[in-house]
């Protein structure tokens, strides 16, 4: 029983995840961050975005010089979704 329990506990929490990274794609698409970005730009370049705090602080300066209308949570949430996209930092 609690073999099932832990099996349904964790693929409850991918499907928690996906649906936030869903969300978190949909905020960066509605922002149109392609309009200015190619794939190339989201990779950690030397001396630019080096762990996940930077990635979050890069993401906010986005997010205020392009007024995307997103709160704290949302704008942490593309964070979280572009680390698990491209950058693969640990939090």
């Amino acid at each position: 029983m609690s073999k099932k329990l832990l099996f349904i506990s964790l693929l409850f929490s991918q499907v928690l995840l996906f649906g936030e990274y869903e969300d978190a794609q949909e905020l960066f698409n509605d922002a149109a961050c392609m309009d200015c970005h190619n794939n190339e730009d989201f990779v950690a370049k030397k001396g630019k975005i080096t762990d996940f705090k930077k990635l979050c602080n890069i993401v906010d300066a986005c997010r205020f010089s392009n007024d995307a209308d997103w709160f704290d949570d949302e704008s942490l949430n593309v964070s979280e979704y572009l680390n698990y996209k491209f950058y693969k930092f640990k939090k």
